[in-house]
C-alpha cells in the first residue's frame, strides 16, 4: 500500500491497512503506554522527558494522518441486494425459524426411538449399550409409563 515512518521506532515499513499506525506488535505496544502517559501527563499526574514528549507529538502527528486518510477514504457501495429489507430479513427469519421446527422435531422423533428401543431391550432381556445409562432408562419409563406400543 503506503510506505510510512513509524512514530515509535522511526524505521520506514509499509502499511498493510489504511489504519496501520506502528510497524509492529512491540511498537503498537509501546505506542499504546504512549497514549497513557500521554493522557496523565495531560491530567497532571506525571511529568515526561523532552524525548517521550517529541515522541508523544510524533505519535499524535500519525494519528492525524490516519483519522484524515480514514476520513478520505471513500465509502463502501452498497449493491441493491446489500440494502437493508424488512421483508427479506423476516423471510430469513421465518426459513430460519422453520429448519429449527423441523430440527427439533427430528431430534424428538430420534429421541423417542430410542427411548422404545432401550424399553424393547429390557423387556426382551437383552444386554443394554453402554450408552443407555441410569438416568436414560428413567427418562425412557417416563415417556412410555404404560410400557411400550404395540407394533405395527
Amino acid at each position: 500500500m503506503t510506505e510510512r515512518i513509524c512514530p515509535i521506532c522511526e524505521g520506514k515499513f509499509t502499511a498493510q491497512r489504511v489504519t496501520s499506525l506502528t510497524c509492529g506488535a512491540a511498537c503498537s505496544n509501546k505506542a499504546k503506554k504512549l497514549r497513557s502517559a500521554i493522557k496523565a501527563f495531560n491530567e497532571g499526574k506525571r511529568e515526561l522527558r523532552p524525548a517521550t514528549l517529541e515522541q508523544a507529538m510524533r505519535l499524535l502527528e500519525a494519528d492525524e494522518v490516519i483519522s484524515a486518510a480514514k476520513v478520505q477514504r471513500p465509502q463502501r457501495v452498497l449493491f441493491d441486494d446489500e440494502v437493508d429489507d424488512p421483508a427479506e430479513d423476516r423471510r430469513w427469519r421465518n426459513a430460519y425459524a422453520r429448519r429449527q421446527a423441523i430440527e427439533r422435531k427430528w431430534m424428538r422423533d430420534w429421541r423417542e426411538a430410542n427411548y422404545r428401543l432401550a424399553l424393547r431391550y429390557l423387556n426382551e432381556g437383552k444386554r443394554l449399550p453402554m450408552w443407555m445409562t441410569e438416568r436414560f432408562l428413567a427418562k425412557a419409563h417416563a415417556a412410555y409409563p404404560g410400557g411400550l406400543p404395540p407394533l405395527t
